[in-house]
């Protein structure tokens, strides 16, 4: 009786998570741009810990008292790509310098190329959050760290990078940024929806790149990961 009460509760699980994944995907099949609160990814709901930098790239560096600095992925872009497929790191020992890349995270196939927020050398790898998606997901600033590096030029270096109210004041640019690469790029040949998105208002679904299609991911790799890089470069 107990087995069968747990296979029927892992049944209606499984049901309700397909259904909803359903009707999200049909809510954002025309654009990621969405009218529907329940859909919305909003960044008012992220966690910003403190003493942790923000670069533009979406990679965050958080010193440890040892000395070394912990690098991730934010919250922000987990909130675009949803829970990850693979995550791949720098081997341990390697020399890293500030805009190289550092990680490619992949969602069933498609990736994106994330550029480190300072320079050193990889010492640790978490291979226990490696080996676990939804712990990166969840935690991406405690649990879901993914390297750790001796930095080479800390001080200078987090100058460029975003740290308290200018994290906040940042997201809120970028999300706006992001959104007008959203409708922007569902903007047909023969028509104006694009703009008619811009103008009517929406915001960004939650997991919006997850149901996109690698085009998309590349596009959003060159225009937004790219180009933020590069002023991070410029910055220099």
């Amino acid at each position: 009786m107990v087995i069968l009460f747990v296979v029927l509760f892992v049944v209606i699980a499984f049901s309700v998570g397909w259904y909803q994944d359903r009707r999200r995907l049909e809510a954002i099949s025309a654009s990621p741009i969405v009218k529907k609160q329940a859909y919305q990814f909003k960044i008012e709901n992220l966690k910003i810990p403190a003493g942790i930098y923000f670069s533009p790239t979406h990679s965050w560096a958080h010193l440890q008292t040892n000395g070394r600095a912990r690098i991730g992925v934010d919250a922000f872009l987990h909130g675009l790509t949803g829970v990850l497929s693979q995550v791949s790191v720098p081997d341990q020992d390697k020399t890293i310098q500030q805009g190289d890349p550092l990680f490619r995270i992949i969602h069933e196939g498609k990736k994106l190329v994330i550029s480190a927020p300072v320079s050193g050398k990889v010492k640790a790898i978490n291979s226990e959050a490696l080996q676990n998606m939804r712990m990166i997901h969840r935690d991406p600033y405690s649990t879901g760290w993914l390297i750790e590096m001796e930095p080479a030029n800390w001080e200078k270096e987090t100058n460029r990078l975003y740290l308290g109210q200018r994290t906040t004041s940042w997201l809120k640019d970028e999300m706006a940024r992001i959104r007008d690469f959203f409708a922007h790029s569902f903007i047909s040949p023969d028509s104006a929806s694009g703009l008619v998105l811009l103008q009517e208002g929406g915001d960004i679904a939650q997991d919006a790149l997850a149901f996109a299609e690698n085009g998309l991911w590349e596009s959003f790799q060159k225009i937004i990961l790219d180009q933020a890089n590069l002023e991070l470069k410029v910055s220099s």
